[in-house]
């Protein structure tokens, strides 16, 4: 991957409209030469489009309305319409770098098995008596090969790249899974378990950085917490409901971090247990009684 080639930035947004002004207003003032920028609109209305009309003089930057829900949705939309190769993500409440796109083309260039990468998410400075700001955070980099290495590569979609040739051959993302999706989260944790079981590889790195300004107040944390857990329940399900068998490497992983480990998403507090516990079950349960096409290995969808 050389230093000129042409790659595409991926940002989905609903109903941010100012942080979504400074999102794109970074990612534009990046250093690395030749890209093209995606904005992926579910607002309810049109403030967002308005934020960045000064900014779409900028020919790198392409805007998509759409009346969809769901960020799994959002980024499969942004995957279709982005160039063929590496595509970078963050979200519309983080502020990239200048060097953020160069390190994570850069990181694709470890190995050209490479199927997603992670980079570390950084929460903005706040004050944390009144909330939290959710992070990622890893040390030195980790190649994951196969499922057995997966609760090592656990990282966040505000800071992910992914080969458009994997997306397809995987189907994409997972419309029933991430936020304003039926199951809240997950899409981007269900997409490494894919990838893997598929032959890729994952990788994380802390060189690309993004710093999180999505602050969110202490009595919102329940409510959180407990969506995050409910989609990572409905996620594994979905894989049982499969016949999918390594992946109760990761049901053990997870299992141990529950009774005895810290949450790998940074809270800036520990979460209960039961939250946790009670939000995994749900999803679990409710994801037991939804359809699930095993040959692509996603939930099937309800058109939206």
């Amino acid at each position: 991957m050389t230093a000129t080639e042409r790659v595409s930035v991926l940002v989905c947004t609903r109903d941010r409209p100012a942080s979504l002004r400074e999102a794109v207003k970074k990612l534009l003032e990046s250093d690395y030469k030749e890209f093209e920028l995606h904005v992926i609109d579910q607002s309810s209305d049109d403030s967002s489009e308005k934020a960045i009309a000064e900014l779409r003089c900028d020919s790198r930057l392409h805007y998509t309305r759409t009346d969809t829900r769901g960020l799994s949705r959002a980024r499969n939309l942004g995957v279709s319409l982005a160039r063929p190769g590496i595509i970078a993500m963050t979200d519309d409440d983080c502020r990239v770098s200048r060097d953020w796109l160069r390190e994570m083309v850069a990181a694709f260039s470890v190995s050209d098995r490479i199927a997603v990468v992670f980079g570390n998410v950084i929460p903005a400075a706040h004050d944390q008596s009144r909330g939290f700001i959710l992070g990622y955070l890893r040390q030195s980099p980790f190649l994951a090969s196969g499922i057995t290495d997966k609760s090592r590569v656990e990282g966040m979609g505000a800071c992910m790249g992914i080969r458009s040739e994997a997306w397809t051959a995987l189907s994409g993302f997972d419309q029933m899974l991430g936020a304003g999706s039926q199951f809240p989260s997950s899409d981007e944790t269900d997409f490494v378990i894919r990838a893997l079981l598929a032959g890729y590889q994952a990788y994380e790195t802390p060189a690309p950085k993004v710093v999180h300004e999505g602050f969110r107040s202490r009595q919102d944390a329940d409510r959180l917490i407990h969506g995050y857990l409910k989609g990572i329940g409905a996620m594994l399900a979905k894989h049982v409901k499969c016949g999918t068998l390594p992946v109760f490497h990761v049901y053990r992983a997870l299992a141990l971090r529950w009774m005895f480990g810290h949450p790998v998403v940074e809270y800036g507090f520990r979460p209960a247990r039961w939250v946790r516990l009670s939000g995994f079950l749900e999803g679990s349960l409710e994801a037991a009684k939804t359809e699930v096409d095993r040959k692509t290995g996603l939930f099937v969808a309800s058109e939206s």
